[in-house]
């Protein structure tokens, strides 16, 4: 007995030990399953972020293109419209194609950042016709103005200092639109989401009647170049060297009175000068909307692209009535050549044109790249903005946007419309 029961007791001990053994390899071998399943999701995800990479350089390459003219054997790089009939507006059918490079595939989506409200150039004028609280708009401008005394609702130092993690008002530009997050009032929630508890009849349109999403109209970082239709600078009537008999030289050709009168100061503003007797024609007021400028800056931050902006764009302008804004969208088609050509909007006449003409652009140097790249089950999406100045381009920053699902938040197609084949799959 004494040995059976030691054979028993031998039996169940390695019955113990093969079970403890197969569970060590159940653990191992759920181990391994999921480094293996780790290592493949982290290769997607890789191959997802070059995929994406890949069509940001696609991007960077039409811009570029674009922008060229050919000029018998030389190609020049000239300062044409920026259109939203232009290749790179058009390219990637906004969002909506997808492009397959060997067993990579990305979708992209090309913006002119100028077609957007620059938030370090808009007025308070212009962002009381947005989704903000006044909490939130003297905020916001107490954030990027150097002064030190901050608005009845606004915010400076005092307040940001006392934070739990304190820091300063910022007293210059935003460099992206996240950095609203660090203003007063402003979460994300009022960022990236719609915002239901503002209630004026004077805001901005949004997509389907609703309220429009601050991310989706703004911008801080646009600009235009100040050149003449032949590509060449405008000249600059507050410039010491703008003198009567420049001005009474073509393509201005002004008469001597008036030429004399513009000559003797040197602090015009464009609205005042479409408002002299002397330009009060359209003829008139189209050459210096074409030829002057009153800056000498070779371009301008902030100023909206009429060829490019959307409604809710050209609805933050409060001069601009709901019909010169569809008139303007309707004119979009066929493209503003011109800075001179939105004298031919009806209603763009008299005080209206003085107050608007120096806000608008039919140029743009900057543009915002979106793309998603995909890899097996791994999407990985990228916002990049993009400077073309001449024949240089320059990526001023690249983002990961801050929702997984940014194809949606884009307003692209869940699938795509259709398929164009780069590099064919390597079989």
């Amino acid at each position: 007995m004494n040995r059976r029961h030691q054979s028993g007791s031998v039996f169940i001990f390695t019955l113990a030990v093969l079970a403890a053994l197969v569970s060590v390899l159940v653990v191992v071998a759920g181990n391994q399953r999921t480094i293996v399943r780790d290592v493949i999701q982290r290769n997607e995800l890789e191959r997802a972020k070059r995929a994406a990479e890949t069509g940001l350089q696609r991007a960077l390459a039409e811009i570029v293109a674009s922008r060229e003219s050919t000029t018998g054997t030389s190609s020049t790089v000239t300062k044409k419209p920026t259109l939203s009939t232009d290749s790179w507006a058009t390219l990637g059918n906004r969002g909506d194609e997808e492009f397959e490079v060997d067993d990579l595939t990305f979708r992209m989506q090309i913006v002119d950042t100028a077609g957007l409200l620059n938030l370090n150039s808009a007025t308070e004028a212009q962002l009381q016709k947005l989704p903000l609280t006044t909490e939130q708009i003297e905020s916001l401008l107490d954030f990027r103005e150097g002064s030190r005394d901050a608005r009845p609702e606004g915010a400076k130092d005092e307040y940001y200092n006392n934070l739990t993690n304190g820091y300063n008002a910022k007293l210059a530009n935003f460099e992206t639109v996240d950095e609203l997050l660090q203003v007063k009032g402003f979460t994300a929630d009022v960022l990236y989401n719609t915002v239901e508890s503002i209630t004026s009849s004077g805001l901005v349109p949004g997509r389907n009647g609703e309220t429009p999403i601050l991310y989706d109209l703004l911008t801080a970082y646009s600009f235009s170049p100040e050149v003449t239709p032949t590509g060449t600078a405008k000249i600059n009537v507050n410039a010491q060297g703008t003198n009567a008999q420049r001005l009474r030289q073509p393509p201005l050709n002004f008469n001597f009175q008036l030429s004399n009168q513009i000559a003797a100061r040197k602090n015009w503003t464009l609205a005042e000068l479409l408002a002299l007797p002397g330009l009060a024609g359209a003829n008139q007021q189209r050459t210096v909307l074409d030829n002057l400028t009153t800056s000498g800056a070779p371009r301008i931050q902030g100023k909206i692209n009429l060829n490019t902006a959307d409604e809710s764009v050209l609805s933050s302008v409060p001069e601009l009535t709901p019909d010169i804004v569809q008139a303007i969208l309707q004119r979009q088609s066929q493209g503003f050549e011109s800075l001179g050509d939105v004298t031919s909007i009806p209603g763009m006449t008299g005080t209206v044109l003085q107050q608007t003409a120096a806000r608008f652009t039919v140029y743009s140097d900057t543009f915002l790249v979106r793309v998603v790249g995909k890899a097996g089950s791994a999407s990985v999406p990228l916002e990049a903005i993009v400077d073309v100045q001449n024949d240089r381009i320059k990526v001023i920053s690249i983002s990961t946007p801050p929702y997984n699902d940014m194809r949606t938040r884009w307003y692209w197609q869940t699938d795509p419309t259709a398929t164009v084949t780069i590099v064919e799959k390597r079989s």
